[in-house]
């Protein structure tokens, strides 16, 4: 199948995808790498009228280290995991996950904040986000908030991002060196 028709939109700015999403009567969702978005529009599962693509914003490509932590940009992809290209909290638990979903092409396009964000009950990242303990940072016209990543999904395909919010990074605590 294909999908409905949509309008895309490459946002410039966090604060032009903000804008994007906030246009009234019209269901705007974000993308990235679409891996998981765009087979559920093929199937008409999802059928926004726009896409807002964020894949290109600054800071949400990178891995950064931070005393105790790693921020991961939401649109880091599983192959960046896989490669290592940050410091890797999980003692190497991130890069095994990271090297086993699909294939290399889907890894070199998906992203763990879509993962995260799309909340599809058979993806990896989740379950793996919540038993590291890691939190999800959401930003919307409302501002900046923390969401623990074991209460982020409310359901099936269901999140706490609220309308107009956007997931834009992933803080994940290092592991002791004595964990197991």
């Amino acid at each position: 199948m294909k999908p409905a028709a949509f309008d895309y939109a490459r946002a410039r700015s966090l604060s032009e995808a903000l804008e994007l999403l906030a246009r009234p009567n019209v269901e705007a969702r974000v993308i990235a790498g679409g891996q998981s978005l765009v087979a559920m529009m093929n199937l008409r599962v999802a059928a926004p009228g726009l896409l807002v693509d964020i894949a290109r914003l600054p800071d949400l490509g990178s891995v950064t280290e931070e005393d105790s932590t790693v921020f991961y940009g939401a649109c880091v992809t599983h192959a960046m995991i896989e490669d290592g290209i940050g410091p890797d909290p999980s003692q190497g638990l991130m890069t095994k996950v990271a090297e086993t979903l699909a294939y290399r092409a889907v890894r070199n396009r998906g992203t763990i904040g879509g993962s995260l964000a799309l909340a599809d009950p058979a993806a990896e990242w989740p379950a793996v986000l919540a038993a590291l303990d890691a939190t999800a940072i959401v930003e919307g016209w409302k501002g900046k908030k923390a969401v623990a990543c074991r209460e982020f999904a409310t359901g099936i395909y269901e999140t706490r991002l609220g309308g107009g919010d956007i997931l834009t990074a992933i803080w994940v605590p290092k592991l002791s060196p004595a964990a197991r």
